[in-house]
């Protein structure tokens, strides 16, 4: 994430839990949810998940950058 404000940056690298598994995929984009404001990314996964998705949207918070 970036230092400055615990924004990813669009095209990072990064891994989730979805349905319990550990999932990696590349941000698409970073938006604010409208009522509180808290920080939500569009993620692409690198395989789709079982259910068929082949991106999530995550709470920036649940985010481990990937090297």
């Amino acid at each position: 994430m970036d230092e400055t404000d615990g924004r990813p940056a669009e095209g990072q690298r990064v891994q989730t839990r979805l349905d319990g598994q550990t999932v990696a995929g590349t941000v698409e984009s970073v938006t604010y949810t409208p009522r509180k404001g808290h920080l939500i990314a569009r993620v692409s996964l690198d395989d789709r998940a079982p259910s068929g998705q082949s991106a999530v949207a995550v709470a920036v918070e649940d985010l481990e950058t990937v090297d």
